[in-house]
C-alpha cells in the first residue's frame, strides 16, 4: 500500500510527527520546522549525494500522493451521481482523501526545506570556488594591440587608441563611453542620434527606448550598454564608419583573459547533468520494486 511505503523520506516525515511533547502548541510549528532545516542540512554537508536522491524520491513520492488524491476525488464524484449512491462510502473516501492532502503537505515541506538548503549550499560552492580563484594568474602583457576583427569575449580590456591617442579604461562599456566621447569632440556635427541597430537603438537623447543606458560624457546622450562584446565591436565599427575613420586606426589593449576559467567552467556544467543522469538511472533501477515503468505504484 502507499501509506506503507518505508522510504527514508517517509521515516522523517514520521519523525518529524513525533516530536517530543514538551514544547508549547504556539512552538510546536517552529521546532519541526527547525529540526527539518537541521535534518536537511546535516545531510546537504556530510551526504550530499544521498540528499540529491532523497530529494528526487520525495518529488516522485509527492506526484503519486497527487495522483492517488485526484484518484479518490473521481471515485467520489462517480459515487455521488449513482442511484444507489452510499453516503457513508463517501464520508470513507473524503477521510481517506483528506489523510492523502496531509500526507502530501507533509511531502511538500520537507521537499520545499531540501530544495532551500540545496540552493544554500550551491550558493556557498559558488562563493568557495570565486574566492579560491586567483584573477592575477589570467593577466596579459597589456602592451599588445588588437584590432576590432580579434576575439574579446572573456577577456577584460585595459586601453584603446585612437590615432595613437592611448586612453585607459576598466571595463567594456567604459571603452564604449570614452570612445563615444573621443569621437565626439572630434565632431560633435557628426555624432548624432540616427545610428540604430537592426533590432534595437544604440543611442537617445533622454534614455528612452533603451535597457541600459548610459550618458556620454560631455554629450547630451545616451548609448545603450547592455551589450555583448561582440555587438559593442559593430557599435564602435558604426562609429567609426560614420566618421569615416579607417578601423586599423582603432586598437584594443587587453588586461586579463578570462577564456580558459570560462570553458572549464563551461565543461564543468556541462558534465554535472550526465553525471546527475546516470545517477537518476541508477536510482531509478533502485526503486523498480516501488515504481513501475510509468512512474505507477506497484505496492
Amino acid at each position: 500500500m502507499l501509506f506503507q511505503h518505508n522510504s527514508i523520506c517517509c521515516r522523517i516525515i514520521v519523525a518529524r510527527q513525533q516530536l517530543p511533547r514538551e514544547a508549547a502548541n504556539h512552538t510546536k510549528m517552529q521546532g519541526e520546522t527547525m529540526e527539518l532545516e537541521k535534518i536537511a542540512a546535516d545531510l546537504y554537508r556530510e551526504f550530499p549525494k544521498n540528499a540529491e536522491k532523497l530529494s528526487r524520491e520525495m518529488e516522485r513520492l509527492s506526484g503519486l500522493l497527487e495522483e492517488t488524491g485526484a484518484a479518490i476525488m473521481i471515485e467520489i464524484e462517480k459515487e455521488k451521481y449513482r442511484k444507489d449512491k452510499d453516503p457513508e462510502q463517501i464520508r470513507q473516501y473524503r477521510r481517506i482523501y483528506r489523510s492523502v492532502r496531509k500526507e502530501m503537505e507533509s511531502v511538500e515541506q520537507c521537499r520545499a526545506q531540501f530544495s532551500r538548503e540545496q540552493s544554500l549550499m550551491k550558493a556557498e560552492r559558488d562563493r568557495n570556488a570565486l574566492e579560491r580563484i586567483d584573477y592575477d594568474s589570467f593577466r596579459v602583457d597589456e602592451t599588445v594591440p588588437y584590432d576590432l576583427s580579434s576575439v574579446i569575449t572573456n577577456k577584460k580590456p585595459a586601453a584603446f587608441s585612437l590615432y595613437g591617442q592611448k586612453i585607459e579604461v576598466d571595463s567594456w562599456k567604459q571603452m564604449l563611453l570614452q570612445t563615444c566621447a573621443l569621437l565626439n569632440r572630434m565632431n560633435p556635427m557628426l555624432f548624432t542620434s540616427d545610428l540604430q541597430g537592426r533590432k534595437r537603438p544604440y543611442f537617445s537623447r533622454d534614455g528612452v527606448g533603451l535597457d541600459t543606458p548610459a550618458k556620454i560624457p560631455d554629450a547630451d546622450l545616451y548609448v545603450e550598454t547592455h551589450v555583448s562584446a561582440r555587438y559593442l565591436k559593430k557599435m564602435i565599427s558604426k562609429l567609426l564608419g560614420k566618421y569615416n575613420i579607417p578601423e586599423e586606426e582603432y586598437l584594443i589593449y587587453l588586461k586579463k583573459d578570462f577564456t580558459t576559467l570560462h570553458e572549464e567552467t563551461y565543461r564543468v556544467r556541462r558534465t554535472a547533468p550526465e553525471q546527475e543522469s546516470t545517477e537518476t538511472r541508477s536510482e531509478e533501477e533502485q526503486l523498480s520494486f516501488s515504481f513501475d515503468s510509468d512512474g505507477n505504484w506497484n505496492g
